[in-house]
């Protein structure tokens, strides 16, 4: 029971920081299934792809509802993404555990590094954005490939290169985050299935949790404002890699 709980704790977690800052989950699932939920790493991932799928539908009916979604960006994008998870779930199988604990700590750290630069231009509660076709494909490529290697949906990178690369609004970026991580983490999870390492049991508590709380975390985030959401994804980067540092050293 106890354990249920937990997994079920994990999903809520997860689903919430989806909804509200548009990351998938998986960049918070993945360490919370290993540490608190004792998962080995590899089914951690398969576990998180699917969680994703199901934080990412939900996210973008919500946000959608909410008018926070720039359509033409997530049609670029999605293809490209699942052309990226794709390669990456292929590449997955080919590394060591190892391997995936220092690529993950490097891209959270990348992340937070370029999070800690204030925008030139603060556009709170703009919805004008120009789509910029080349570079929203190579985006959307390497979030793609993120979600296929990991498992994690590459969501807290892509949101993050949404603002800073393309320029794109906050609350916009989390929208159509979360639609192309649905892209490539159903692509990615075509991929996973040749390779296994698949817990039924982990799955549906994690995925139970998950829903719901997607729901609450849209509804926060639509109700912040664009400073506050990035110092959420700020401190949660943040904290996520202090507590990876942690548990390797230890």
């Amino acid at each position: 029971m106890i354990q249920i709980l937990t997994l079920y704790l994990i999903g809520a977690v997860g689903g919430f920081l989806s909804g509200l800052l548009g990351i998938g989950g998986g960049v918070i699932l993945i360490p919370l299934l290993i540490y608190v939920g004792h998962v080995p790493i590899k089914v951690a991932t398969s576990v998180s792809m699917v969680a994703i799928i199901f934080a990412s539908s939900f996210g973008t009916v919500a946000h959608h509802r909410r008018k926070s979604i720039h359509v033409p960006t997530g049609i670029w994008m999605g293809p490209a993404s699942i052309v990226g998870a794709f390669a990456g779930s292929i590449f997955s199988g080919t590394f060591p555990d190892d391997f995936f604990y220092y690529l993950y700590m490097g891209l959270v750290l990348t992340a937070a590094i370029i999070l800690l630069f204030p925008r030139r231009e603060d556009r709170e509660g703009s919805t004008d954005y120009d789509l910029q076709r080349f570079p929203t494909v190579l985006v959307g490529f390497f979030q793609g490939f993120v979600t296929g290697i990991l498992g994690i949906g590459g969501g807290f990178i892509v949101v993050v290169l949404m603002i800073y690369f393309l320029g794109m609004p906050i609350h916009q970026a989390v929208g159509t985050s979360l639609v192309v991580t649905l892209f490539s983490a159903l692509a990615g999870f075509v991929g996973r299935l040749a390779t296994g390492h698949f817990d039924l049991h982990v799955i549906i508590w994690v995925v139970l949790g998950t829903i719901p709380a997607t729901q609450v975390g849209v509804y926060v985030t639509q109700r912040s404002s664009s400073r506050l959401l990035r110092l959420f994804l700020l401190i949660l980067l943040i904290g996520i890699l202090v507590w990876m540092i942690r548990s390797v050293l230890l």
